[in-house]
């Protein structure tokens, strides 16, 4: 674990992904074939498509069977239910959104949890918000990809501590963003492990406290004058970045979105900024893909 990082720059995603990739592969070596996985996009997002190339890239990296197959939007509910079907494939993973509306919501509740390797579908969501982190005896639970990421940066940076019950007791936290995907999931697993988190989305800031939301009245300014932690994951070109006067000195800012939620002054000696934790979602994709294959389709 690092501590005490006088640098903005003093944690760099892509080696600890590596560290997180090297295990998987070493794991993957011990089997007798490779998990394999399909990966469905139905979009010409360049975020997508190079999302795509990146966990192509690490899937080969580590060893993990991968397939990425192009399909219609409109025939996307088809090919899951054929790959939920299909005994070859052990692992399904979307690019999202799709639709952008609540019909993702559907198609990511279309996945057979065993091959989720998002951790996104009603299975795994109620294992979340109800704190239970087992899947059947001795088979750990499986968390969505980013906000799985953000835990291990945390760790890195030292704030959150495993070697205790709850690994983030008495931290005020601010998230903007309360996605279905990321935010959301990500309140309820820092507030399951002890902080306090302000949840702000364009619907209003929500509070969780032991994973239970109540609604709040909090100014954006007031939220962040009391964080201790400040993670966004705003898409919009629209969204008013962070400045350094809105925040304290010491607070670490994490950024999850492809665009800058931070003002570039965020990025100070005095504090640690993470700009970024593709490397390590997708480090936490392979690590996903494995856990599946061991627990539900190993032989």
């Amino acid at each position: 674990m690092t501590k005490n990082l006088p640098m903005s720059h003093a944690l760099d995603p892509a080696r600890i992904a590596e560290r997180y990739r090297r295990e998987v592969r070493e794991e993957i070596r011990l089997l007798d074939k490779p998990p394999k996985v399909i990966l469905f996009l139905t979009t010409d997002n360049p975020d997508s498509t190079t999302y795509a190339q990146y966990t192509q890239h690490a899937c080969e990296d580590v060893g993990i069977d991968y397939e990425l197959r192009r399909v219609a939007r409109l025939d996307l509910e088809e090919a899951i239910l054929a790959a939920n079907q299909d005994a070859s494939i052990h692992g399904i993973f979307n690019y999202w959104p799709v639709f952008n509306n609540e019909q993702d919501g559907y198609l990511r509740n279309q996945v057979d949890f065993k091959k989720d390797i998002e951790g996104l579908c009603l299975y795994w969501t109620r294992k979340l918000y109800s704190n239970d982190r087992m899947a059947g005896d001795n088979k750990k639970a499986i968390l969505p990809c980013t906000p799985l990421a953000v835990l291990k940066l945390l760790t890195e940076a030292g704030v959150y501590r495993t070697d205790i019950e709850r690994p983030i007791e008495g931290k005020n936290i601010c998230i903007f963003n309360r996605s279905e995907i990321v935010g959301r999931p990500l309140a309820m697993m820092l507030s399951n492990d002890g902080a306090t988190v302000v949840s702000i989305d364009i619907n209003g800031p929500l509070q969780f406290v032991d994973a239970k939301p109540a609604e709040i009245d909090i100014s954006r300014a007031e939220a962040l004058s009391q964080a201790d932690i400040v993670i966004t994951g705003v898409p919009s070109a629209d969204f008013v970045k962070i400045s350094n006067a809105e925040i304290k000195p010491d607070t670490i800012c994490l950024n999850f979105s492809s665009r800058a939620n931070f003002e570039a002054n965020v990025a100070t000696s005095e504090r640690l900024f993470i700009p970024r934790v593709g490397p390590v979602t997708v480090a936490m994709c392979m690590r996903n893909s494995l856990r599946l294959y061991k627990n539900f389709h190993q032989s």
